[in-house]
């Protein structure tokens, strides 16, 4: 099987792009990646089908999206190994390992423990990537971070996002039809519509952001589809700070200790 390491520098400094799967991208023309390196998260194989790459975490979107397309698997696919509460067993009998990059994942690094977001561990993470190290990576509730550290281990640079709201985009959590297929894919997913669900994703992406320009590395994090494509999302840190810290003082008593229980677990473990 191959790992991400296989396409390290693939793309030293040449723009990468990645699509997530927010309203936003209904704007886009069908052809925008002609000419780009490109990778799709999930769902937005929908929209740009020919993308150099695609990208998954989660098999249901993986299921969904093979049974729509009989050449999906063949395509150059880059999938967490093994896939999001999925065993490397349950992965090697439905997908054919041989075809695709993987990225080894950990959904919250350091400690796992969701909202927990650790900016210098994550700096060390990109220049990890970066230099083409075999490493663990982690995310916080979106493919986007894998999709990320996986364009920094291509050498990509600009690395520019489209689609990634991230709860940004009210109403609809998704391009056109691929709303009501993930509402029907996953009823009742509160991840982007209330703030213990998009703050860490949120959070964790200016993590990432900040790594990179650490490291050199521009990041893109466009809003809306325009013409010259200045359209950036600005995030609000101090309402992201506050909603942080309402987040924190709502929590149960039984999800703080779950969340004591989990970091000492994962220390030991050394996961």
């Amino acid at each position: 099987m191959n790992f991400i390491t296989t396409l390290h520098k693939k793309y030293q400094n040449i723009p990468i792009w990645i699509a997530g799967s927010d309203p936003t991208l209904s704007k886009y023309p069908d052809n925008f990646f002609a000419d780009k390196i490109s990778i799709t998260l999930h769902l937005a194989h929908m929209k740009f089908p020919d993308a150099t790459y695609r990208y998954a975490n989660e098999f249901d979107r993986v299921k969904y999206l093979m049974n729509k397309y009989p050449d999906y698997l063949d395509k150059d696919n880059i999938f967490a190994w093994p896939f999001y509460k999925k065993t490397k067993a349950f992965c090697k009998k439905n997908i054919d390992i041989n075809k695709a990059y993987f990225i080894r994942m950990r959904p919250y690094p350091p400690d796992g423990v969701r909202g927990e977001i650790d900016w210098a561990f994550t700096h060390e993470k990109v220049k990890q990537a970066k230099e083409g190290k075999l490493t663990t990576f982690g995310g916080h509730g979106t493919c986007l971070h894998g999709a990320i550290y996986s364009a920094i281990m291509m050498g990509g640079n600009p690395i520019n996002f489209i689609g990634c709201g991230l709860g940004t985009v009210k109403d609809k959590t998704h391009f056109g039809n691929a709303n009501d297929i993930d509402k029907n894919m996953r009823p009742g997913s509160y991840l982007f519509s209330k703030p213990e669900g998009f703050v860490p994703m949120i959070e964790q992406t200016l993590a990432l952001i900040d790594g990179c320009s650490k490291e050199g590395i521009k990041i893109n994090w466009i809003k809306n589809y325009s013409k010259d494509l200045n359209d950036f999302v600005n995030v609000d840190i101090k309402e992201l700070r506050k909603m942080k810290e309402e987040i924190k003082a709502n929590m149960s008593l039984i999800r703080k200790v779950k969340n004591v229980l989990l970091r000492i677990i994962n220390r030991i473990n050394g996961v």
